[in-house]
């Protein structure tokens, strides 16, 4: 009787376990494919639509350009200097020199202010505040830039050092007048924006545009 006893209850447990495994497969399934429908849990069974965020990633990868210098200006200016004064005075301890000065003007866009509220990203779109662009260094070549003429008045033993200082400061402002008028800030705006342009796309945007 007490084997009986003990086969009986394997078999019954048996029974329920490959019950409960029957009811859990059913409850599965079923969940799987109308728990979204349910009350209160459809939200852990429903399917949400595929979502991209893509702002940071554009933003990082524009910042890395940093300073994008996008133009460099490059002329040659004369510059004829003289102490002024009378004629006598020029002659006894004037001076008067001419440089010919050549030097660059470079001209660019500050991309490490842009956040996040600059970029909007729509699909394969993405729009962008750019900074407008202005002017990042002017300087003269040393190595290219010269005093072609120097004349000293007959008591004029030493050179004027303020007098080639200033005649240097009136070549950069030929220069820096020079690049403006040919627009020197526009070009490196339109330059930056190829630029850009070819950056996001390889980042997989098809349109790019700029505010």
């Amino acid at each position: 009787m007490k084997k009986g006893k003990s086969g009986g209850g394997l078999l019954t447990t048996l029974l329920v376990a490959s019950l409960i495994v029957v009811i859990s497969i059913v409850a599965g399934v079923g969940l799987a494919r109308y728990g979204s429908s349910l009350p209160g849990v459809g939200w852990l069974f429903g399917e949400g639509q595929p979502s991209t965020t893509t702002s940071p990633v554009v933003v990082e990868g524009v910042q890395k350009l940093d300073r994008l210098d996008t133009v460099r200006w490059t002329e040659s200016v004369v510059v004829t200097k003289n102490t002024g004064g009378t004629e006598l005075r020029r002659f006894l301890t004037g001076e008067e020199l001419i440089l010919v000065a050549v030097g660059e003007v470079e001209a660019g866009i500050d991309l490490s202010g842009i956040g996040e509220e600059d970029v909007t990203v729509e699909g394969e779109s993405v729009t962008l505040q750019l900074p407008e662009a202005e002017i990042t260094s002017a300087s003269l070549d040393e190595e290219r830039t010269r005093v072609y003429d120097r004349d000293q008045g007959i008591l004029n033993l030493r050179p004027d050092d303020t007098l080639l200082e200033e005649a240097r400061r009136e070549a950069e402002d030929e220069l820096l007048a020079a690049a403006r008028k040919n627009k020197i800030e526009e070009t490196a705006d339109q330059n930056a924006r190829g630029t850009i342009r070819a950056l996001l796309t390889t980042l997989g945007f098809k349109e790019v545009r700029f505010e």
